[in-house]
């Protein structure tokens, strides 16, 4: 190395060290920031997609892919305004909405005057079903566990083991048993509470009847039918969901068909098809194919307003 400089070799050397690293961190910098648009753009398409809804009694919640709840409708007693945390599944009430989070946790907000939003916070839910003034969920053990009023014993739940989801009415509740009987407890006025016999895929209460599928998903309903909401079609189905007084299901292609109360146009649905259907006070909402949400039926506090991003 003799009669060389050193320090402008030693310059050299640090100046391309010096472009290299500039080079990388460029790199790495526009890796950073592309999948950084990435990662929201994902977001954003899994925001701006639902993949179920419930109609409670004059709002409507929307549980979206990545599992944020957005509300619409009457916030009166802040039913509507959803915390801002992650949810397996919600369920919409009377006037107060429940889920269950990530860490199978239950968490209720709204109206809370009979403790129909007060749920027990050391037990784990499978999955959550809210009224009018109760709710109740299904446990890890497939037993039923129910807070609210129980003055016709709707909050009281028998020890049996259930399958899938319960569903509440007005002052009932059903579940279908592990051996798929349909069982139903509470207020029994209309005779909302006696299921008949045979097997059931899944039950759905309404103000004061219920309705379930059979395995040759043929609809029996029970109980009041003064809207003629207990009398359903003789088609299949494969899913139905029973409103105060009017019930709608889905065909097994995702088609809607609807029966009972038609005063506000919530048996009235739209030519296209389904994933899901939920029916609640007097109107109706559903997760449609493309995962968009469409709702019809009345409108006074603006439960049918699907907010854009979901439409």
């Amino acid at each position: 190395m003799s009669g060389l400089d050193t320090d402008a070799v030693d310059g050299v050397g640090w100046h391309r060290s010096h472009m290299d690293k500039t080079r990388l961190f460029a790199g790495l910098g526009s890796l950073l920031l592309a999948c950084a648009a990435l990662a929201l753009t994902t977001d954003a398409a899994w925001g701006a997609k639902a993949t179920s809804v419930s109609a409670g009694g004059s709002h409507t919640c929307a549980l979206k892919l990545n599992g944020k709840v957005v509300c619409w409708g009457y916030d009166f007693y802040g039913q509507a305004t959803p915390p801002g945390v992650g949810f397996k599944s919600i369920d919409a009430g009377g006037v107060h909405t429940c889920g269950v989070r990530g860490n199978r946790k239950a968490r209720c907000w709204g109206f809370d005057g009979a403790g129909q939003s007060a749920p027990p916070q050391a037990v784990p839910f499978r999955s959550l079903s809210a009224s009018l003034d109760h709710t109740c969920g299904v446990r890890m053990n497939r037993k039923a566990a129910c807070w609210g009023l129980d003055s016709f014993g709707q909050a009281t739940p028998p020890g049996a083991r259930f399958r899938g989801v319960l569903s509440l009415g007005t002052a009932h509740s059903c579940g279908v048993r592990r051996n798929r009987q349909a069982l139903c407890w509470g207020d029994n006025s209309h005779g909302e509470s006696d299921p008949p016999g045979g097997r059931f895929q899944s039950v759905s209460s309404g103000g004061y009847h219920a309705c379930g599928v059979k395995p040759n998903r043929k609809v029996r309903c029970w109980g009041d039918d003064t809207w003629g909401q207990a009398d359903p079609p003789a088609r299949r189905f494969r899913s139905v969901s029973a409103g105060v007084t009017h019930v709608c299901g889905l065909k097994p292609r995702g088609r809607p068909r609807c029966w009972g109360n038609d005063t506000f146009g919530q048996t009235d649905p739209p030519g296209i098809r389904f994933r899901t259907l939920d029916a609640g006070g007097s109107h109706t909402c559903g997760v449609t194919l493309k995962r968009r949400v469409r709702c019809w039926g009345y409108n006074g506090n603006g439960q049918t307003d699907v907010p854009p991003g979901l439409r």
